[in-house]
């Protein structure tokens, strides 16, 4: 009996510390799928959104589709990024707006761990390029898997001479229908600028891309990319 506890102890143990080794989160996004309303363009929503003057998250940023997952001609994402869910609480405001609306009410709240070293997303731009990949992660798996395979992946590109700076969000509040809790994540890169997310599509593409979600990838049915472009709307 002594032996199973001893053995049981140290199995939790171990457990623990790798769960530990998974970096914690840099931020909350909180993603709303937002549109523009009939008679306004989307340049409209942005110079409104920007003369708002919003205060309170970190950054706000309006994504509009280049080559989306079914988006409709007159659909966005509307992100907003926190510090954590207390930030988030403390100081969330929906302010009064004309040329847009969103979905406020299907809000998805994401933890949001950046991989690698590149740090230089919009550097002297207030617009760039950004693609997002939906996978699930595997049954057996965790997000700690997830990071580690991801952020070994960054630091290759980027030894390469990839400038995108790369992220990984997990979902753990909001719509997510058809699918297991806490096993959806989106895998992004963001440009330094739109010019250099395109030499960093170009350089990937120049491999074997291979087919499928790799074997060893500690995640499933992975999508296609989508493509955005990325408006920042505030930042600090």
């Amino acid at each position: 009996m002594k032996e199973t506890l001893w053995v049981l102890f140290l199995l939790a143990f171990s457990l623990n510390a790798y769960a530990q080794d998974v970096p914690a989160p840099n931020s909350l996004y909180v993603a709303t799928q937002c549109s523009v309303n009939n008679g306004a363009t989307f340049a409209e929503v942005v110079e409104e959104a920007r003369s708002a003057n919003i205060s309170g998250p970190n950054r706000v940023f309006f994504r509009q589709p280049v080559a989306g997952n079914n988006a409709a001609p007159n659909q966005f994402r509307r992100i907003v990024v926190w510090d954590n869910m207390e930030h988030w609480a403390t100081n969330v405001l929906i302010p009064s707006v004309e040329n847009y609306t969103c979905d406020n009410a299907n809000r998805s709240f994401w933890t949001n761990r950046v991989l690698g070293t590149n740090r230089d997303a919009y550097d002297g731009t207030d617009v760039s390029l950004v693609t997002t990949r939906l996978c699930f992660i595997e049954r057996g798996h965790t997000i700690a898997d997830v990071y580690e395979t991801l952020n070994d992946g960054a630091l290759a590109r980027e030894a390469r001479g990839d400038t995108t700076m790369s992220m990984v969000s997990h979902l753990f509040l909001g719509p997510s229908t058809g699918t297991d809790m806490r096993t959806r994540i989106i895998i992004r890169r963001i440009g330094d600028s739109e010019a250099g997310l395109a030499r960093s599509l170009d350089l990937f593409n120049e491999g074997d891309v291979g087919i499928g979600t790799p074997v060893n990838a500690p995640a499933e049915h992975c999508q296609d990319a989508a493509l955005t472009r990325s408006y920042i709307i505030t930042e600090p």
